[in-house]
């Protein structure tokens, strides 16, 4: 027993390994934690502000597309049937992507990168389809001119898309905010098409695709710096 006794007292005299971790967290104390500038949103106010976005983006769009004119052959059936149909995958793609489903829970990544790749592959197969090369290259300031008309189309529904979606992704802050970028570009390509009656493939691919590729890769930048709740 006395010798049990004497080993116990002797593991007292055995030093703390981790003293020195100790001493140096006690000198520096934790970084103050401070609370988030704004609070977070609830759903129904992420959802408001979703709505508003859309609908005042579509407004917009629309606006503009009326401003500057519809082609005389809108309602002819191949123009009308791919507008309608882009118009149909950007109205259900923003849905998709800003609504939540039946559990509360967000659009996964797998269908958010799906809606990402539907809008410029929709896009071109409809652009393909109803477009072909001009007898006569296109003016230089055709092209201009509908690069300006689609970024003045784009302008304002981006810019209200960062603004009201900010702190409003659960997860996936970056793909959810390219897909939304690019439905929004594939939006602004429908009301720009319905204006411009050009069919040269080259145009069409050039001048009124460049909306979708711009939204998703300004829509990601925006989702991955301010787009996480």
């Amino acid at each position: 027993m006395t010798n049990e006794r004497d080993l116990l007292k002797r593991l007292e005299d055995i030093p703390d390994p981790a003293a020195h971790v100790t001493t140096r967290l006690a000198a520096r104390p934790p970084a103050p934690v401070e609370a988030p500038a704004e609070p977070s949103l609830t759903r129904p106010a992420r959802e408001r502000r979703g709505l508003i976005s859309v609908v005042a983006g579509l407004a917009w769009i629309a606006l503009v597309s009326w401003h500057d004119g519809l082609r005389d052959d809108l309602g002819s059936p191949r123009v009308a049937i791919p507008l309608a149909l882009g118009a149909a995958l950007s109205g259900l793609g923003l849905l998709l992507a800003l609504r939540p489903g039946a559990r509360g829970l967000p659009a996964g990544v797998r269908a958010l990168q799906a809606l990402v790749a539907a809008a410029p592959v929709g896009f071109l197969v409809a652009a393909v389809a109803t477009s072909g090369a001009s007898d006569r290259p296109v003016p230089m300031d055709l092209h201009l001119h509908c690069l300006a008309t689609a970024l003045s189309m784009a302008l304002l529904p981006f810019a209200l898309a960062a603004l009201l979606l900010r702190g409003s992704f659960l997860s996936a802050p970056a793909w959810r905010g390219a897909a939304i970028g690019a439905l929004c570009g594939l939006g602004v390509v429908v009301a720009l098409q319905a204006h411009c009656a050009l069919d040269d493939l080259f145009h069409v691919t050039l001048a009124h695709g460049l909306p979708i590729l711009a939204g998703a890769l300004l829509g990601a930048a925006a989702g991955a710096l301010r787009g996480r709740a």
